[in-house]
């Protein structure tokens, strides 16, 4: 069995699992919004207030699982990559909690998410030609189709606070931001675009019927999307209440919501493959690579 931890720009991550003759099983998982790229842009810093909920993820993580019988590996992403306080943060949880963390590049985290996402796939029983893969993060995004890689340095949380959260001026910007991803994505022949990271599981979760609290991956995973269900959502959204929208999207995860919606939705402006939505990603390809023996590999990139 294997711990398997993604500490992201806006989600502390965790799966449980083990390999059953080369079939790998997600035994149990945990999940927290921390924030960490919050105010990044203008600190450089992961903020005190961020550090705090990542400690508390990790403690309430360690109550949940035992970290002394079973193995772990935990990497973290963008927000890290750039903060200049993340190899002095990590030193600390090493300190407290014994849980040692690894910044990967942003080709190791393509790499891995494909892994995830290949492997939900798999398990639909679609195969990954002509695909392409989106990963909307919260301080950086991937796109890949399996042999080609890049990411590019833009998130939902870095997002909204470049433009002060203020949707006029994201609507404004947004074109700018992604065009660099947008002529990456245009080069790809492609017959599905496989969506995975928060705002697209949300949106599926949304349009299935449920909320933060009683979201079923199981249900999510392989959901169609259409270019229509982003500006009809957006709507939606914009009218909830603070209460509702902790009830349906978490707690905080209003403005995070809209804006990783204008760049999806900006991203996709041009595309007409089918877009199909998988929970699975970074987490899931850490414990596939674990098991298949190609983490370290990836790791060197």
């Amino acid at each position: 069995m294997i711990i398997a931890i993604d500490l992201g720009s806006n989600t502390f991550r965790l799966n449980l699992m083990q390999n059953l003759n080369g079939k790998y099983e997600i035994i149990d998982t945990f999940e927290r919004i921390v924030g960490s790229a919050r105010g990044l842009k203008r600190s450089g810093k992961i903020s005190n207030e961020a550090k705090g909920d990542i400690f508390k993820a990790i403690a309430q993580a360690k109550e949940k699982f035992d970290f002394d019988k079973i193995n772990h590996i935990a990497v973290a992403t963008q927000a890290f990559r750039v903060a200049s306080n993340a190899d002095e943060i990590f030193k600390e949880i090493e300190q407290k909690f014994n849980v040692k963390f690894k910044i990967i590049s942003g080709e190791a985290e393509a790499k891995l998410t494909f892994l995830g996402v290949k492997e939900a796939l798999n398990g639909l029983g679609m195969d990954t030609k002509n695909s392409v893969f989106i990963d909307l993060g919260g301080g950086s995004s991937e796109i890949s189709n399996g042999d080609k890689f890049k990411s590019f340095e833009f998130g939902i949380i870095t997002f909204c606070d470049q433009f002060d959260n203020d949707i006029s001026l994201m609507r404004k910007k947004v074109a700018t931001t992604t065009k660099e991803a947008k002529e990456f994505l245009a080069k790809f022949d492609k017959k599905h675009i496989i969506l995975t990271s928060g705002v697209p599981t949300t949106m599926a979760a949304l349009k299935l019927g449920m909320g933060y609290d009683d979201y079923d991956k199981s249900r999510v995973n392989g959901y169609r999307l259409f270019k229509d269900d982003f500006d009809g959502l957006m709507c939606e959204i914009l009218k909830f209440d603070n209460e509702k929208a902790d009830k349906l999207l978490g707690k905080n995860r209003k403005m995070p919501m809209l804006g990783g919606m204008l760049l999806l939705k900006e991203l996709l402006c041009n595309e007409k493959a089918e877009l199909v939505v998988i929970d699975d990603g970074l987490r899931e390809g850490v414990g596939v690579a674990y098991f298949n023996k190609s983490l370290d590999e990836i790791l060197k990139f």
